[in-house]
């Protein structure tokens, strides 16, 4: 069994494949696992079968892979945590999520940060951050080894201090949105279990998420404009 630790939770995963592993090494831990989840055959042909695009030279340990995001992903919840769909960047100490529908330009806009802001930003995770809240209320983003095609991913834990909902524009502008405004887009990016419980667990913690963090809509141009944008509008 691989164990790794990933948001503050111990977690096992039985598998087969060694990519698993490889993918997961810098989050392997010790220790006895809070849950644990086993990937059969049948969930690594459910990924496949559901794959939009499939890279070159996927493996069956890369469908492996995916398939334990996703059986986490399901327990998340029991531990007042969920997968999000996002890239999370580090500045000044605080996270700062960016989402929107895959090929929006999340990869380009955390760019714009770097190439804006510098030494004062880091990057957390570049597709598939775990979202919890700690003990004392507050909302912190982690980094997974689920990072997208860039491998962006540090195991690390930061306080959210907004979310930032991306769409492609012809000028760089930045608006706040109300909880109601953001709550539609922000499930779109959330992975929601059938079992009615689980997707109960999960609204509740998304709207909790909505009442204590920024949200913004941000419309943005490939250029290093962006990022000073919505960095103004983020943090005043």
């Amino acid at each position: 069994m691989l164990i790794v630790g990933i948001a503050g939770l111990v977690i096992g995963i039985e598998h087969r494949y060694p990519y698993l592993g490889k993918h997961c090494a810098a989050y392997e831990t010790d220790g006895t696992p809070d849950f644990s989840v086993t990937v059969t055959e049948e969930m690594i042909e459910e990924e496949k079968a559901k794959a939009v695009e499939i890279p070159a030279g996927a493996t069956p340990g890369y469908f492996e892979s995916l398939a334990a995001a996703r059986e986490i992903a399901h327990r998340l919840p029991a531990y007042d945590a969920f997968l999000f769909h996002a890239a999370v960047i580090e500045y000044k100490g605080e996270a700062i999520a960016f989402t929107a529908p895959s090929g929006t330009g999340k990869s380009t806009h955390i760019k714009n940060w770097k190439r804006a802001f510098g030494a004062d930003v880091g990057i957390v995770n570049g597709d598939k951050p775990i979202l919890r809240f700690a003990d004392n209320g507050a909302l912190y983003a982690y980094g997974t080894p689920w990072a997208g095609k860039e491998g962006w991913s540090r195991n690390v834990g930061l306080p959210l201090r907004a979310v930032v909902f991306l769409e492609r524009g012809k000028e760089n502008e930045a608006f706040p949105l109300s909880p109601a405004d953001a709550a539609i887009p922000l499930m779109n990016q959330i992975l929601l279990e059938s079992d009615p419980g689980t997707v109960a667990s999960t609204l509740s913690l998304a709207d909790r998420m909505l009442g204590q963090v920024g949200l913004f809509r941000l419309a943005c141009t490939p250029d290093v404009g962006s990022a000073l944008v919505a960095k103004n509008a983020i943090f005043g």
